[in-house]
């Protein structure tokens, strides 16, 4: 009996020595197999995407401290603030809604959330956009799809209170997700949602957005019904999104070269 009791010892102890043995370092940041195994259970990715989402958060751990990113605590509560407005629950009815995520756990995301949109922010506006009304023009004839208004607009609605479960989701176009769909239109959306939805192609995803009650992806299935705007009518707006998407391409580029030159050692 005591002979069992010392082998059923050291099994575990092995097997817990395995999962937290590591298995990436990349800049000098560790992936434990034990964190590999976390991220495939709970987001429902193979091996090679989790370890491709873990490889891209230790990217971004190793530039927030490059950058000096920080997110205190009265920023976090400020987030929380508008979420609780946006949602129209109070801090007890939010709590109560997050399921099986305590809301310390909530907060410890929230905090990562808003970090990781810091970094973002600090290198895109390390990019020298073009500004100018000519720019916007060529973009806009080269994207007017992405102007077109759309008043009925088929998609399929993730919903969770954990932003990066949907980001999971987002990355592997759906896999794993549990979803419900809707045919949205001027009824029963706000022109704001349309109008971002509009913007899409089909089988593109969303942003994740904040909704009534935790977060949303939405992805797009169907688009009906156009309204083409002329572009003296919608100059900001096509300026805005000319700017914003030389940003996000800047931000792609800049973490590309990072991946390509990045220190990762595989064990």
């Amino acid at each position: 009996m005591k002979f069992l009791l010392v082998l059923v010892f050291w099994v575990g102890f092995l097997e817990a020595a395995v999962l937290n043995s590591i298995a990436v370092v990349v800049e000098k940041e560790p992936i434990t197999r034990y964190d590999l195994e976390q991220v495939m259970k709970i987001s429902k990715l193979s091996r090679e995407q989790a370890l491709r989402v873990l490889i891209e958060e230790k990217l971004e751990i190793s530039q927030m401290k490059r950058f000096g990113i920080v997110v205190n605590e009265l920023e976090i509560d400020g987030a929380i603030s508008k979420i609780l407005k946006q949602s129209g629950m109070n801090l007890k009815q939010f709590k109560a809604s997050l399921g099986g995520q305590s809301y310390e756990q909530f907060r410890s995301r929230l905090k990562k959330d808003l970090e990781k949109r810091k970094l973002y922010e600090q290198i895109a506006n390390l990019s020298k956009a073009d500004f100018s009304d000519e720019g916007a023009r060529k973009f806009f004839e080269a994207h007017k799809e992405k102007f077109t208004f759309y008043t009925r607009i088929g998609v399929k609605i993730y919903r969770s209170n954990d932003q990066n479960s949907l980001e999971s989701i987002k990355n592997s176009k759906g896999a794993g997700g549990d979803f419900k769909e809707v045919l949205l239109d001027t009824h029963n959306a706000d022109p704001r949602l349309l109008g971002l939805l509009s913007g899409l192609r089909v089988g593109e995803f969303s942003p994740v957005l904040n909704g009534k009650s935790g977060y949303e992806l939405y992805e797009v299935r169907s688009k009906n019904n156009p309204q083409s705007p002329d572009f003296e009518q919608i100059k900001e707006r096509v300026l805005s999104a000319y700017v914003s998407e030389q940003k996000q391409n800047f931000v792609q580029d800049y973490f590309n070269k990072l991946r390509s030159n990045a220190d990762i050692e595989y064990f």
